[in-house]
């Protein structure tokens, strides 16, 4: 896999990885005439099969009634590897060392130079493969592989091999292209560290601005409301955007947490502006308030509530096929925040001060929404691979309004996006089916990237075995 994903990063144009089979159970579900199958009547086994017909043409019209209003654009599909992804939250990095992690499905490591700049190195030594991430920062400022100790600086160039004694023997070895390990463009903006996944278009990178949250920058009007949270979730990027693009959960999923069963009294979602490589954007009207949201290409969704004065930015990195890293943070409008009279605005107060408190917000609120989301997300996108993920007009019933973004967002995926080189295509692509156990481990997707909900953790684990 390593060697197909960096000749893929050498194409100048998108590639598809193949990657390795995992072999488990299929996961299906049988309807109740396949579980218990008495012996019928031939008429009986007709008319079952008409009505069967008859469902299947009735819930394909109910897609087809959405995808008028779904104008598209004509547009290449786009190169997922010439993107910038938000990859990691700069305060929770930790200088000392370096960091494993993943961007569509290439193994990287990451990590400060002697300048003080984070760099994103392929995560293997070019001598005998090992993880950089398991090797240390050396004093002078260079990565060390733990294995043998060769040492390289912060364009990847191999700067010492200890094992070759004669200098001029180890300046040959070190100059040579096969020596080095390769480097990505990283940015360092709006508290995030920025990679770009591709080692040959170092310009376009430069010139390519991200996808950040333009409210932070018109800092009359807005500031944050929350810090930065990061949570690693077993689930697909495709999978994950879906659920954002379908505000019509929350009540349900997320009931008194983020919304409650009794709101929900008939949403209709329409598109604002037609599907386009760069994405979309569409209006929600809920009856009790509106909202817009967007999708913009790679990775970027934004939730705009104008009633409540708030903005909700989602980032959802395809990290590998079955894996994705959602970073969030919410924004506020300062004039409108402070202007919501009756209990509405004291409970918004409330909430507010939860959210001024990391800790708080992280535990009490963002890991509490995405426990709602985690286990049904892992079963669900293994319930559509399991018919095939092209069938999915044929496999959803959505006989509403309320499901249009869902629709959108497939619609664009397929058209524009059907290139992500860890898009999984049958079920064999996804890792082995989790329990919710599993699917909810809060400490290995989020206590173990941030530092103050690490400390609060080991104070807690302190006090009950010393009080």
């Amino acid at each position: 896999m390593q060697t197909q994903y960096r000749k893929a990063l050498s194409a100048s144009q998108p590639c598809m990885v193949s990657r390795p089979t995992l072999q488990h159970k299929r996961y299906h579900v049988l309807n109740r005439s396949q579980l218990h199958a008495p012996r019928l009547h031939t008429r009986t086994l007709v008319t079952e099969a008409v009505a069967e017909v008859t469902t299947a043409i009735d819930q394909l019209k109910s897609v087809d009634n959405l995808q008028p209003e779904l104008a598209v654009n004509n547009g290449k599909p786009i190169n997922w590897f010439q993107q910038w992804y938000p990859l990691a939250i700069l305060q929770d990095l930790d200088p000392r060392r370096p960091t494993a992690t993943k961007l569509l499905g290439i193994p990287l490591v990451v990590w400060r130079d002697g300048t003080k700049q984070w760099r994103a190195f392929e995560d293997r030594c070019p001598h005998r493969l090992a993880p950089l991430s398991e090797g240390r920062i050396d004093t002078d400022g260079t990565l060390m592989c733990s294995y043998h100790g060769w040492q390289f600086d912060a364009q990847g160039s191999c700067t010492k091999i200890p094992q070759i004694g004669d200098a001029k023997a180890a300046a040959t070895a070190c100059s040579n292209n096969r020596s080095c390990v390769a480097s990505y463009p990283v940015k360092e903006l709006g508290g995030l560290l920025w990679v770009w996944p591709d080692t040959h278009s170092a310009a376009l990178a430069a010139s390519t601005p991200p996808a950040v949250i333009a409210e932070l920058d018109q800092t009359a009007d807005w500031e944050p409301r929350t810090d930065w949270f990061m949570r690693d979730l077993p689930i697909s990027m495709e999978t994950v955007v879906e659920n954002v693009m379908d505000p019509c959960h929350a009540n349900f999923t997320h009931h008194k947490v983020q919304g409650v069963r009794t709101n929900e009294k008939g949403t209709v979602i329409k598109p604002i502006t037609p599907l386009r490589p760069t994405g979309f954007k569409m209006e929600q009207n809920s009856g009790k308030f509106k909202a817009e949201f967007e999708f913009q290409a790679p990775c970027f969704l934004k939730y705009h509530f104008p009633i409540f004065g708030r903005v909700m930015a989602v980032y959802v990195v395809p990290t590998a096929a079955g894996h994705s890293r959602m970073i969030t943070r919410f924004i506020k409008n300062k004039q409108n925040s402070s202007r919501r009279p009756g209990l509405m605005g004291i409970v918004l107060k409330c909430m507010e001060l939860v959210e001024g408190n990391r800790v708080f917000e992280h535990t009490l609120m963002r890991n509490k929404v995405l426990d709602g989301d985690n286990h049904i997300l892992h079963v669900q996108e293994r319930q559509l691979l399991a018919e095939g993920v092209a069938g999915w007009q044929q496999n959803y019933y959505m006989p509403g309004y309320s499901d249009t973004g869902v629709a959108a967002w497939r619609s664009w995926l397929q058209k524009y996006g059907n290139a992500m080189p860890v898009l999984p295509r049958k079920l064999s692509d996804l890792p082995p089916l989790m329990d919710r156990r599993q699917t909810l481990d809060r400490y290995h997707q989020h206590t173990q990237h941030c530092p103050d909900c690490q400390k609060v953790t080991l104070e807690t684990l302190y006090l009950m075995f010393t009080v």
